[in-house]
């Protein structure tokens, strides 16, 4: 529930031209706001701003919203290499206003690569010029099992990439304001840990010495809650947590819910206390909603495949459909290897499972695939404008 602290929040971002969280505002008014803007749904067209909110309060709108996720793609556009739109800030921020612009949509999910969080903790990069940045896997930070409890948490202050990072949020919301709503993205204490350990060890790890994996994530979740209050002060409207673990790809549900499970509730409480949304991106296989639900109580989550508990999109609509905004799940392979007929197509198969009612956002099940035929995500766009 919102406390006058926020409204007034809420009222100052209205003053300056940005959209002002949902979680700022009593859920008395964003109901009431949210069946308003329905109702005017019926008779015309609704703006980014409104039909993005009356998704949120799982009311039907005038038609879907569409996020194509337009990541790293987007360096395409204004013709920078995938390694300048890693290391710049602003290139980065460019990108991002260069798809929504050009490709249109109803808001941008902010995710530059996984590996930001890491490399502010010591772990060196490799910049590709056409592909995301990564690892260097033959020099992990953690190189042994003891290197979990040698961790040490860092100066947020002195985070270059996360610092760049929020930089380019700030200006994405100023250059966007009411058109579209802008999404922080965050990789969660496992993530971070898998970018300086790798897959398979850390995944080893986490059966044999589950106390030293926790004793790093404990390190680590005081700088991303850091990072995630800095990025809720940017003025984005959520702030999401890529918890890619909590799946079959993964560790088991109830390993999972030991290990990063504390440590994400966490991050999320402090991303509520800061007035945002707290969102979760999952793409992994057989994804453990419910965990996540119990750990985060998300407003939405983003996935590509189904959860471990539903056989069909209709499933999971009934399970979850009526207290979680849905973010997905065109299929990532059709997005670089089919037609734009092909891709609205499935596109049409989704929205007919999946919107009724409302709360459901017409998204890939992971950012645009970065080579991808960027005629694809405009032909996601033009589907939610087509099959209402």
């Amino acid at each position: 529930m919102a406390d006058t602290k926020d409204i007034w929040k809420a009222i100052k971002t209205l003053a300056e031209g940005i959209p002002p969280s949902p979680a700022l505002l009593p859920d008395f008014l964003l109901d009431a706001a949210g069946g308003l803007c329905s109702a005017r749904g019926r008779i015309s067209n609704l703006t980014n701003f409104e039909r993005m909110l009356v998704t949120l309060r799982h009311k039907e709108p005038d038609r879907v919203p569409c996020c194509p996720i337009i990541c790293g793609a987007g360096r395409r556009l204004i013709g920078n290499s995938y390694a300048e739109f890693c290391a710049d800030p602003i290139i980065a921020a460019e990108s991002f206003v260069a798809g929504f612009n050009l490709i249109g949509g109803d808001g941008v999910v902010a995710l530059v690569d996984l590996s930001i969080e890491a490399a502010d903790f010591g772990q060196k990069l490799i910049y590709p010029n056409n592909s995301t940045a990564h690892p260097d896997y033959t020099n992990p930070v953690i190189k042994d099992i003891e290197d979990y409890r040698k961790l040490k948490p860092i100066d947020f202050k002195q985070a270059v990439r996360m610092q760049g990072y929020t930089n380019a949020l700030s200006i994405m919301v100023r250059r966007l304001g009411f058109r579209g709503f802008v999404a922080g993205f965050l990789f969660g204490p496992l993530g971070v840990l898998n970018m300086m350990r790798g897959t398979q060890e850390l995944f080893k790890d986490c059966v044999t010495h589950p106390e030293d994996v926790m004793a790093a994530c404990e390190t680590i979740t005081g700088v991303l809650i850091e990072f995630a209050e800095a990025q809720c002060d940017s003025g984005v409207v959520m702030v999401v947590i890529d918890t890619l673990f909590a799946s079959w790809n993964g560790l088991s549900k109830e390993l999972w819910e030991k290990i990063e499970g504390p440590f994400a509730r966490e991050i999320a409480s402090a991303i509520r206390k800061k007035g945002c949304l707290v969102g979760v991106h999952n793409c992994g296989n057989g994804i453990y909603f419910d965990a996540q639900i119990r750990s985060m109580e998300p407003a939405a989550i983003s996935f590509a495949h189904l959860p471990d508990d539903c056989s069909s999109r209709k499933e999971l609509k009934k399970r979850y459909g009526d207290h979680i905004v849905l973010i997905g799940m065109i299929d990532t392979p059709l997005l670089t290897r089919g037609t734009p007929y092909e891709v609205m197509v499935e596109c049409r198969k989704q929205i007919d499972d999946l919107a009724p009612g409302g709360g459901y956002i017409l998204s890939p099940g992971c950012e645009f695939p970065q080579n991808a035929p960027l005629e694809n995500a405009y032909a996601m766009v033009k589907a939610a404008e087509l099959y209402r």
